[in-house]
């Protein structure tokens, strides 16, 4: 299953005569290409997937729809000649322009010249997931709870944010992980006021915050979690963050359900954070989609008014940062429903003292 009739539409409905695909997330989502070599070109009644001697077996395979095309000279000259031997009026051709590189634009131009381009962003089409996209997703956050948990006993006090990492991303990748969604963030201590504290060669200490940020990818499909544990027994000044955090993370997913705006959500975290006394310590958006790419619309932010439809995917994930001294964040994914939300990332969210 893939999205070629979704594309179509949106081709039809902006009067476009044809569009180009090079990017693997939409050759993946639109076509079902897993490949890296490959351009697709698809307009309101037609589909093409050319590509070379590598991958056209594969792609005879995998793009259901597509009439799969070997190119022997360059991709651009059997796009042109596709156009030519079957009438295609392409007036005006889509590409996807937050991912084109300049020089390759210039190509493509220059081969087509007889057509006017238009820079489209295609990853609001991805933003309602499939029934198929998100038994994969599901999939994905099991393996992410399931290593976060084995990962736990074996953390001690005295290894390091690297170390800790190793093992979370070995834990993944032994449930099916094909690799770890971004680089995993472990932050301790001090570090655990850096919102996007990738893992460093610190050394976990007893009494530390550690924050981890992370998620494992099935099939394509990524997820995204954040847990912060204490190393030993909390304080009470960590207890009293912590919860302040706890609160605002469950106000906001109160908050999600169909029909609500990415905003309303970012509202219900960074209110509650802020009537706790901590305005200017949560700078970061509230949360972001999550599928083929591990930042997809929608998005939670001061600034989104996207509205949330039901079978969207958004992370909640509010977070209070002391430069220099400590900071936590909780997250959460979940699949928007018009009642509320189904959670994905089933791991407590209860203060974990690790005794290692």
């Amino acid at each position: 299953m893939n999205g070629l009739l979704r594309l179509q539409d949106y081709l039809t409905a902006h009067q476009y005569d044809g569009i180009l695909l090079l990017s693997q997330t939409n050759l993946r989502y639109f076509a079902g290409f897993t490949g890296t070599t490959a351009v697709a070109f698809v307009t309101p009644k037609q589909a093409y997937t050319i590509t070379d001697s590598r991958y056209t077996e594969q792609a005879q395979q995998q793009c259901e729809g597509y009439e799969v095309v070997q190119y022997t000279t360059t991709v651009w000259d059997s796009i042109s000649k596709i156009i030519e031997e079957q009438q295609i009026s392409l007036a005006v051709c889509a590409f996807e322009g937050n991912y084109v590189p300049v020089d390759t634009y210039q190509i493509f131009s220059e081969v087509l010249n007889h057509s006017q381009f238009a820079s489209v962003n295609l990853t609001p089409l991805r933003a309602v997931k499939r029934p198929d996209e998100l038994d994969l997703m599901r999939k994905a956050a099991q393996i992410a709870d399931e290593a976060f948990a084995a990962m736990l006993p074996q953390l001690k006090v005295g290894m390091t944010e690297k170390d800790a990492r190793v093992i979370l991303e070995i834990e993944m990748m032994r449930r099916g992980s094909e690799e770890p969604s971004f680089d995993t963030i472990v932050a301790s201590g001090h570090r655990s006021s850096m919102p996007h504290g990738v893992a460093s060669d610190k050394v976990i200490e007893d009494g530390d915050f550690v924050t981890f940020d992370f998620g494992a990818v099935y099939k394509g499909y990524h997820s995204d979690m954040t847990r912060t544990i204490v190393m030993g027994n909390a304080s009470q000044a960590q207890r009293s963050l912590y919860n302040v955090v706890l609160q605002a993370q469950l106000l906001g997913l109160k908050a999600v359900k169909a029909g609500v705006t990415g905003k309303m959500v970012d509202a219900a975290c960074r209110d509650s954070i802020y009537k706790a006394g901590y305005e200017g310590y949560f700078n970061h958006g509230t949360g972001h989609g999550v599928g083929l790419d591990i930042h997809e619309e929608p998005v939670a932010s001061p600034r989104s008014d996207t509205v949330l439809e039901p079978n969207m995917i958004v992370t909640v994930e509010p977070g209070v940062y002391l430069p220099g001294q400590i900071g936590l964040r909780i997250e959460d994914s979940v699949i928007v429903t018009d009642e509320g939300y189904e959670l994905l990332t089933h791991t407590s969210k209860e203060l974990i003292e690790v005794k290692g």
